[in-house]
């Protein structure tokens, strides 16, 4: 019975700092400065509309069978999920140190709190501009709502759980700050956000899809258009897969270097 009473507490207690510090990160994403909400939308609009309008001037209309403009969207809202989250997650705990005076808050829970204020405003912004491209014509609507956002999710939890290692490695080797900004451009390339992976031949494209990010991708592309030709062997199972295992790592890293953490 005290076991219960004393799990209850400690889940009460993280309940209300989650809570706390997840009105603090969205107050500070969307109204840290005077441009910032406004930038939270318009990046991924310009990300999507200079593809298009490279697309267009060399007149590709559609790539795998579906409009330009959607197969460019879906990519790179994917992409931004991934890399927005990761960025975030990385960067949480250097970025609320002075919280840690308080003993309730943990290097974890600033990550992870992070972590979901970020879902939760890419949710709102890539539904808003897929609304917006479905009303003035650019766009479907997704074939299967669901799927998109079982897309969304596996590439969020995967960043969620880089993140996590990426906050850690960032601490004991600061120099490594420095390699994870340089991946991120190849790492979109490889992903198949801005050229088709079905351009790809073998050998190359099995190793592009040992590539989690490529597989929710494509996955997503599906989920919009069944008609969509993406490459075979598409499957979203393995990105839950190596979320699943990306988050694991990331927790342990954390609970082994939490003192660190903190005291640094």
């Amino acid at each position: 019975m005290q076991n219960s009473t004393a799990f209850q507490k400690s889940l009460a207690l993280t309940s209300a700092v989650w809570k706390a510090l997840f009105l603090r990160e969205a107050g500070v994403r969307m109204f840290g400065s005077r441009m910032a909400w406004i930038w939270l939308i318009v990046e991924p609009l310009i990300n999507v509309m200079w593809l298009v309008a490279i697309f267009s001037i060399i007149r590709i209309r559609h790539v795998g069978g579906i409009e330009t403009a959607l197969w460019i969207a879906v990519g790179m809202l994917v992409f931004l999920t991934f890399r927005r989250t990761l960025t975030q997650v990385q960067n949480g705990i250097d970025a609320n140190k002075s919280l840690f005076a308080y003993r309730q808050v943990r290097p974890g829970d600033v990550a992870l709190v992070r972590a979901l204020v970020e879902g939760f405003l890419m949710f709102l912004i890539s539904t808003a501009v897929f609304f917006a491209g479905a009303f003035i014509g650019w766009m479907a609507w997704p074939a299967n709502a669901w799927g998109v956002l079982e897309a969304f999710i596996a590439v969020w939890l995967c960043a969620v759980g880089l993140g996590l290692v990426f906050a850690v490695l960032v601490k004991l080797v600061p120099e490594a700050g420095r390699i994870i900004g340089f991946i991120m451009t190849p790492l979109m390339m490889i992903s198949g956000v801005i050229f088709p992976l079905s351009a790809i031949q073998e050998p190359y494209l099995s190793l592009l899809l040992l590539n989690p990010l490529a597989h929710a991708v494509e996955a997503a592309r599906i989920a919009f258009s069944p008609y969509y030709h993406s490459v075979p062997g598409v499957d979203l199972l393995f990105v839950y897969q190596s979320a699943l295992v990306l988050v694991f790592i990331g927790l342990a890293l954390l609970r082994r270097f939490n003192q660190r953490l903190v005291m640094d």
